[in-house]
């Protein structure tokens, strides 16, 4: 069980495309212990955990999830992430936006793991 019930709720209620799924998976590979749920193949959200915390996920056609600690929090949003509705932790990217660079997905993903891991 994942002591953030709302997060993997979240992703549960959602499904995602391979263009926005396989990214984010992507990112997640140079990450040390985790676990991917969510079943891609079968347009369900992928989103992972570790140390029993939902850390990021995929969801609809361009939105990736991050859960991040208020400082890297404040970084994302100042370069164009949003809020996201799954708590105030929680960071929206998208991936897909005309005019903007590509978002560093590897770099967020260590952010968030490495939040998740060490709880600050």
């Amino acid at each position: 069980m994942v002591s953030n019930p709302e997060a993997e709720q979240f992703f549960l209620a959602r499904s995602a495309r391979d263009e926005v799924g396989s990214p984010l998976i992507a990112a997640l590979k140079p990450l040390g212990e985790y676990e991917l749920r969510g079943e891609l193949r079968s347009y369900k959200s992928p989103y992972a955990v570790t140390a029993n915390i939902v850390f990021c996920g995929a969801s609809g056609m361009t939105d990736t999830f991050w859960r991040l600690r208020p400082s890297d929090r404040e970084i994302a949003l100042a370069t164009g992430a949003e809020a996201a509705p799954i708590g105030p932790e929680w960071v929206r990217i998208a991936l897909f936006r005309p005019n903007w660079p590509k978002p560093d997905l590897a770099h967020w993903a260590l952010r968030a793991y490495n939040y998740a891991r060490t709880g600050g």
